[in-house]
């Protein structure tokens, strides 16, 4: 049987390319937050022990959230980058709830569609060096060169575009990241520190509709997509 994992969800950031004037996370979607919809698909799932939401330093508007007094849902303050909130947020489950060698998953705040299968998928996967959501692209990609022009084209039968949840063991990923700061690597996302230190992570099938609301327009397409998958 899958021991229940705990969600930690990094929430501190601003979300400058979506020209909001607040964060992206609290923006309106379907009548609740995005951060309030991305928690919800976790609260009260059997194979979620918990949701820990990393927040930005003087946040105004988590006081607003309907989970705000949640029984499964904790915060902390993030730090200024995704990794120093994950770090943080994994430094607080080894003090708080021990968690160690267990898998965690982290699954970004503004990823408010994933639906229950896509989320089984990542939970019951077993690979020992942990697993992300992607899916395999279906566009031709494009090298480009140093001025912008079209250098090549890529094998897309090799490409996958990540999402999230990924699922890592709390100890390795936690050494993962502090490795991978303190050399200076350019993370974006959790597997990349694991590749970072050599670790060769289980691509798990995600879907389409599991979008990141970056820009505006994709907000327009969360709302369309929400209606059809509520």
């Amino acid at each position: 049987m899958t021991q229940p994992l705990w969600v930690i969800i990094p929430a501190a950031g601003v979300g400058q390319r979506m020209n909001a004037g607040f964060p992206k996370q609290y923006l309106s979607l379907a009548g609740d937050t995005i951060l309030d919809r991305t928690i919800a698909i976790f609260i009260d799932h059997p194979l979620i022990a918990g949701i820990l939401v990393g927040l930005g330093a003087g946040d105004e508007y988590w006081q607003d959230s309907k989970w705000l007094n949640h029984r499964q849902v904790s915060t902390f303050v993030g730090g200024d980058t995704r990794s120093d909130t994950v770090q943080k947020g994994l430094r607080f489950l080894h003090e708080q709830h021990l968690v160690g060698s267990q898998s965690v998953l982290v699954h970004d705040a503004a990823r408010p569609l994933l639906t229950a299968t896509a989320l089984e998928r990542i939970v019951e996967n077993t690979h020992p060096q942990g697993a992300i959501l992607a899916i395999p692209a279906r566009d031709t990609v494009k090298r480009q060169t140093d001025a912008g022009k079209v250098h090549s084209t890529l094998d897309r039968n090799h490409i996958w575009l990540a999402q999230t949840p990924q699922k890592f063991p709390a100890d390795a990923l936690y050494g993962a990241l502090k490795k991978a700061s303190e050399h200076a690597v350019d993370i974006t996302d959790e597997c990349s520190a694991m590749e970072f230190v050599g670790w060769n992570p289980d691509l798990v099938v995600g879907e389409s509709s599991n979008i990141k609301v970056t820009l505006p327009e994709d907000l327009l397409i969360a709302e369309a997509l929400f209606s059809q998958l509520h």
